[in-house]
């Protein structure tokens, strides 16, 4: 698939519909020549920026809002049902207990009802975290489209159909799903291998490296690119793409603000190969 040098948007009758080629704010992007090492730097720099512009935009920020306030309402409803429903998990005994016993038998009742609440609150807090990516699924593919439209000077006039829609809209959700999956996986793996003190930073680094592949993968997947071209997005400009998920992968709840700066990572990318 033939694609759009600046946005990476698929090409018809070799025009793009989405910028026409043109990048009216390069500086957001700079610095596009950087070897080694300093590319690390440089994925640092563009994770800042994107957080800056993000917290800068009412529009951009409350794209990162929404789907916070949302996890949380989510989290507190579960919590509240898990409440609501202690009693089923009230243990019958037996009516008689050996004499004396009776005051252990009221013990051991309680005891269960409050451990199943705390076993399901951490449920929920499981859940909310598993979950929280495919409910912000569709408000960070509007902040990645808003970034972009701030760094290519015009917004997207794709019209909205049925097929832009599902395409757009629909299936980063399941995709954002498959990606949850991938990341408690990858996590049970990773907790298995830090048990070994050989391979903890290895581990360390393979958290960052899923870090930098979901929000790779938050830019591109309304691009139609394929799962297997998203890492290989992310492991050819592999220092870069390290960079800019550290800051992520070491407070993993602001993962939000890293949108931005991803965006900025993808349409450098494009840039560097645009001019090799």
């Amino acid at each position: 698939m033939e694609r759009c040098p600046a946005c990476g948007n698929s090409l018809r009758a070799g025009v793009c519909a989405r910028c026409g080629g043109e990048v009216a704010r390069a500086d957001l992007l700079a610095p596009l020549r950087r070897r080694g090492p300093a590319e690390l730097l440089v994925g640092l720099a563009l994770a800042l920026r994107g957080a800056a512009l993000t917290l800068s935009r009412p529009r951009l920020l409350a794209l990162v809002a929404a789907p916070l306030v949302l996890n949380v309402l989510l989290f507190a409803f579960l919590v509240w049902l898990v409440i609501a429903r202690r009693e089923a998990f009230r243990p019958e005994f037996a009516e008689e207990w050996v004499y004396g016993l009776d005051w252990l038998r009221a013990l051991l009742r309680e005891a269960a009802v409050y451990g199943a609440v705390l076993l399901g609150i951490l449920a929920a807090a499981g859940g909310t975290v598993l979950g929280s990516a495919v409910v912000a699924a569709p408000f960070l593919e509007w902040l990645s489209e808003a970034v972009e439209s701030e760094v290519l000077g015009q917004r997207d006039e794709t019209p909205i159909t049925l097929g832009y829609v599902w395409s757009v809209w629909i299936v980063p959700v399941f995709q954002a799903a498959g990606v949850a999956a991938l990341q408690a996986s990858a996590a049970l793996v990773f907790l298995a291998l830090s048990l070994t003190g050989v391979l903890a930073p290895l581990v360390f680094l393979g958290g960052v490296w899923l870090t930098a592949v979901t929000l790779c993968d938050v830019v591109v997947a309304r691009k139609g690119y394929p799962v297997s071209a998203r890492f290989r997005l992310v492991n050819r400009s592999l220092l870069v793409h390290l960079g800019l998920a550290l800051p992520f992968a070491l407070l993993p709840f602001v993962l939000p603000l890293g949108v931005a700066g991803a965006t900025l990572a993808y349409l450098r990318e494009r840039g560097l190969r645009a001019r090799a």
